[in-house]
């Protein structure tokens, strides 16, 4: 039994430690938020409201007016694929100045 403990104890010791999630940098997510901010200069993408660096959660915050996993999934193909966005809901901007 003390061998079980052992073992179980040297795995714990192995395995917490790689399970702490890394944090990124400002400049990383900068990076993602920039190419996101490019290719809408350049391109249409209806599905699309807006972006910005969330620096406290360390995301780039993107809203879809679909946000389902379908239009997340087909907006990092088109857009940009990285595991530092986190989609919202978005809703339709309206022009008031008009």
């Amino acid at each position: 039994m003390k061998k079980l403990w052992i073992i179980l104890i040297a795995i714990l010791l192995l395995v917490i430690p790689g399970c702490k999630k890394r944090v990124a940098s400002i400049e990383e997510l900068e990076r993602v938020n920039n190419k996101i901010i490019d290719y809408m200069k350049d391109s249409s993408y209806p599905n699309y409201t807006f972006n910005y660096v969330d620096e406290e959660k360390r995301v780039v915050v993107v809203g879809l007016l679909d946000n389902s996993k379908s239009k997340q999934k087909e907006f990092r193909k088109k857009v940009v694929d990285s595991n530092l966005i986190e989609f919202v809901k978005g809703e339709k901007l309206i022009d008031e100045r008009t």
